[in-house]
């Protein structure tokens, strides 16, 4: 599997905004051609893949998730790889500078108690610590408003709130960024309440508080949208699941997994920061638990919400494996970046089966 991170890591998120994703190796534009071909074959020959999306007709349930995709030529060019639908990077009601640079890196050795080694070279893991920078509105709902006219696949906004005062804030931000996703187009609203979200007397992640997860889905859907909540990591599912279920139309899980990152000396490898959340294949065996959990916890209260899978998906396979365990679709962050003909690769898998 031949690696090429599909972005900038000298430059930072807004620059790679406006310069949009480099150009791939001839390698790599020999396989997605060839995919192409085969692909092409295996249609001709009676293979069919179709899958609705919210009222919208797909033709792969494996999309791209919050993080890879950063402004209307990334969506693009994952639109040219075949994934069947994109979630733009998560986005704010104002500008938000985030963290200091390094954003993104590459990870080895380690583990999520441990922590992990920074790697020189491309690895299946990685990590970032954008803080969730953001262009502000006045780019990003133009840009993404024209992209959507020019599109053919379903896109999902991801939104997160600022600075909120107090708890009404909160869910007032999240349903001003529903309407605003309404408006440009977008099939659906992700309420990412996963990453660091706080506010005055209130400490650690919003999806910790249950009822506030509620009231966030609830209010948001009143923009008249599919609404989804992205979580990460939780020990204890059942309550969230019993209360957001009744309302939303999607969960999405997980989001990463913060530990810390050290250089080759032992040095925190991020600036002024020691942790950072890492994707991809160690986050595996914890979205797998996620998502089993979930889809018992869906069954056994009746619910209907779709479920998104995403975490540690690194090859073709793990796809089929989240669509045979009873996931609705599946999402990809640090391979998507990583290896441009994965969507390809898992769409030739699931034709191959559809013909046996």
């Amino acid at each position: 599997m031949d690696l090429e991170l599909l972005y900038d890591q000298g430059s930072t998120m807004f620059e790679n905004v406006r310069k949009g994703p480099p150009k791939f190796s001839k390698k790599t534009s020999e396989k997605i051609e060839s995919l192409i071909n085969e692909i092409d074959r295996l249609v001709d020959s009676g293979a069919f893949l179709e899958s609705d999306f919210f009222g919208k007709k797909i033709g792969l349930p494996f999309g791209i998730s919050a993080g890879a995709a950063y402004g209307s030529k990334f969506l693009g060019m994952y639109e040219k790889l075949g994934y069947g639908f994109l979630t733009q990077k998560t986005v704010r009601m104002i500008r938000w500078e985030g963290n200091p640079m390094p954003h993104v890196m590459s990870v080895g050795n380690g583990d999520y108690h441990s922590g992990f080694l920074k790697s020189e070279n491309l690895t299946t893991a990685l990590s970032n610590s954008f803080g969730m920078c953001c262009l502000g509105p006045d780019f990003w709902e133009d840009d993404l408003r024209k992209f959507v006219k020019g599109s053919k696949v379903p896109l999902v906004l991801s939104g997160v709130v600022t600075k909120p005062q107090d708890r009404e804030d909160v869910i007032h931000q999240y349903a001003e960024l529903a309407k605003k996703a309404k408006d440009i187009g977008a099939v659906a609203y992700e309420a990412n309440v996963s990453c660091p979200n706080e506010m005055e007397g209130h400490s650690g992640e919003l999806q910790d508080d249950n009822d506030l997860c509620f009231d966030i889905v609830r209010e948001s859907k009143k923009a008249g949208i599919n609404v989804f909540i992205k979580i990460g990591f939780r020990e204890n599912m059942e309550i969230f699941v019993e209360k957001v279920g009744r309302v939303v139309d999607g969960i999405v899980a997980i989001n990463t997994k913060s530990a810390q990152i050290k250089d080759e000396k032992g040095r925190f490898a991020y600036t002024n920061r020691e942790k950072a959340g890492v994707s991809g294949e160690p986050l595996k065996t914890y979205a797998e638990n996620a998502l089993l959990n979930i889809l018992k916890l869906r069954s056994k209260m009746g619910y209907r919400f779709r479920v998104l899978s995403v975490g540690g998906v690194t090859k073709p396979e793990d796809v089929r494996n989240r669509l045979n365990a009873g996931a609705d679709f599946v999402e990809s962050s640090a391979m998507a970046m990583l290896y441009p003909p994965l969507a390809l690769e898992v769409k030739k898998l699931l034709l191959e089966s559809s013909l046996k």
